[in-house]
């Protein structure tokens, strides 16, 4: 394990002095930019100007929303370089991850919704069964919500603020974003590629500041909320929304399991172990965070795992020389100590790192076992971090069971030669996403939804249903033409032959074809008699 030492410095954050956000490369300290806190009476102002610029905004057809997401693509595009290397100095995470996690992913989004929306959207004619409505139809119309909030966290800071971006745009809405203090650069230039694609002014609003700028958002009353970020701030998040009933839409935290059977290849097992556990330093809600190995292939796993971790090379993101880049969030760090202290001091054994760099920046990656380690926070609650947590199981419903308890249900893993076992195991686990013999990427694929439950959230993004959520479904219901307009068979005043009609009509819901057909004629001819006497134009 290669590690680069970097001079201490003071964490991203608001100056005391200036009362500015200091943006700092998490690497080495080196002061990025000092932006100005968006101020909070500001907020009301926005909120106008971005209502204004949605209702011209959804007029456009979708057909021309959609082409606008292209040529955003295209911009994208010609700033690829500039974008791969604002991703990495300002999280920290590799350059190889800003390109293949970030910039390659939300290139794809743009295409697929480019290319699906008009059709995901468009009116939808609904078929309707019950013969009394026959002479009536219904169809389904998709308007926009309005204005909507993004709040997003600093991990994945262009490839999850600009999936819901793209979707609230195509949709017809405009949008108050406001990106982690710990990347809000990202933000912006996001803000500024927008712009520079041709978006209309105030379709695309970005905000800077912390957790209080978040909560007065929400006092502006969105019509919904996209929160990406901790399960203490959804929670916060959704009583802040309920007050104004403001719906929500939130995507939490993970305590994700891999699960490999005893058949699984161990080279395969642990490079997908290795990549899950450790893609951005292990600060993904969707990282392999727990493993549970079958007993008869657990030492040898373990052993493989821990020298290919060692082979990984931790340093600053300057170039193409590292595989791991340092702690972005300066308060997370407490959490890797106090959970890995409580791992020490209760006996667990660390196979690999679980310790510091000299200045802080970097924790080494750890791998963790031992045989009271399921009791163990560092098992049990999100470490958000290059730690992964290990233990075995001897039958695959303990491994089920093991998987599911847990508060989480983001993603699970199951590495295994037996594709049909896994799909059955798949089937058992609670969670939002299940990947066999892959680990951590699908929240990149814009074709599949992505979200989770339990204390993981609840709401979609990407695909057909994640769409749906930056939309308002519209139900309407008409008669087929207008000469077919007339009175209910349940509208007042209440008659004998009313009655007669539906205890008629009852009937056909019996389970015999014999009982069905006799009560069919009788309930067409009363039917029809009833049109014909109440029938109006």
């Amino acid at each position: 394990m290669q590690s680069t030492p970097t001079p201490s410095g003071p964490a991203t954050g608001i100056s005391a002095s200036t009362g500015k956000l200091q943006v700092r490369d998490p690497a080495t300290g080196e002061l990025l930019r000092e932006l100005e806190i968006t101020p909070i009476d500001l907020l009301p102002v926005m909120y106008v100007r971005a209502r204004e610029a949605q209702s011209h905004w959804s007029r456009l057809s979708l057909h021309a929303r959609a082409r606008k997401l292209l040529d955003l693509r295209e911009t994208v595009l010609n700033h690829a370089d500039e974008l791969i290397d604002l991703i990495s100095r300002e999280n920290g995470k590799p350059r190889m991850e800003a390109l293949s996690c970030d910039i390659s992913p939300s290139l794809e989004l743009l295409t697929y919704f480019a290319r699906n929306a008009p059709r995901m959207l468009r009116k939808k004619r609904v078929n309707i069964a019950n013969p009394i409505l026959l002479l009536r139809k219904s169809v389904l119309e998709f308007a926009p919500l309005g204005v909507v909030a993004v709040i997003s966290p600093w991990n994945f800071p262009m490839l999850l603020p600009f999936g819901e971006i793209a979707m609230a745009l195509v949709a017809g809405n405009a949008i108050i974003f406001k990106p982690s203090e710990y990347t809000p650069l990202i933000g912006l230039k996001l803000q500024e590629l927008c712009e520079e694609a041709g978006f209309p002014p105030g379709i695309l609003q970005t905000v800077v500041g912390d957790g209080r700028l978040g909560a007065a958002m929400i006092e502006q009353r969105p019509n919904k909320i996209f929160f990406t970020g901790s399960v203490p701030t959804g929670k916060k998040i959704m009583e802040a929304a309920s007050k104004h009933l403001i719906p929500v839409c939130l995507e939490l935290g993970g305590k994700d399991a891999m699960i490999v059977l005893q058949d699984a290849d161990l080279d395969y097992a642990t490079s997908a172990a290795l990549w899950g556990a450790f893609v951005n330093s292990g600060q993904v809600c969707a990282s392999t965070e727990r493993l549970l190995l079958h007993e008869s292939i657990a030492p040898a796993f373990l052993e493989k795992l821990t020298a290919k971790l060692g082979a990984l090379r931790q340093g600053p993101s300057t170039g193409l020389e590292n595989d791991l880049g340092p702690v972005t969030m300066e308060k997370q760090k407490d959490v890797y100590q106090r959970q890995v202290d409580q791992a020490k001091k209760a006996g667990a054994q660390f196979l690999s790192g679980g310790d510091f760099s000299q200045d802080r920046r970097y924790l080494r990656p750890a791998i963790v076992t031992g045989k009271d380690i399921e009791k163990l926070e560092i098992y049990r609650e999100e470490t958000f971090g290059p730690v992964v947590a290990a233990t075995t199981f001897r039958t695959i419903p303990e491994a089920i069971a093991k998987a599911n308890d847990s508060p989480y249900g983001l993603l699970a893993s199951v590495i295994t030669k037996d594709l049909s076992l896994g799909e059955d195991i798949a089937r058992q686990l609670d969670v939002g996403t299940v990947t066999i013999n892959e680990a951590v990427y699908t929240a990149g694929i814009p074709e599949t939804p992505w979200g989770g439950v339990k204390e993981s959230g609840f709401g979609r993004k990407h695909s057909e249903m994640g769409l749906m959520e930056f939309v308002a479904v519209k139900h309407i219901h008409q008669p087929r033409t207008a000469g077919l307009t007339f009175k209910s068979l349940w509208w007042f005043p209440y008659t004998p032959f009313q009655y007669q009609t539906f205890r008629l009509f009852i009937d056909l819901y019996r389970k015999s074809w014999w009982n069905k057909l006799r009560a069919l004629p009788l309930f067409l001819w009363n039917f029809a008699q009833f049109v014909k006497r109440e029938r109006r134009l």
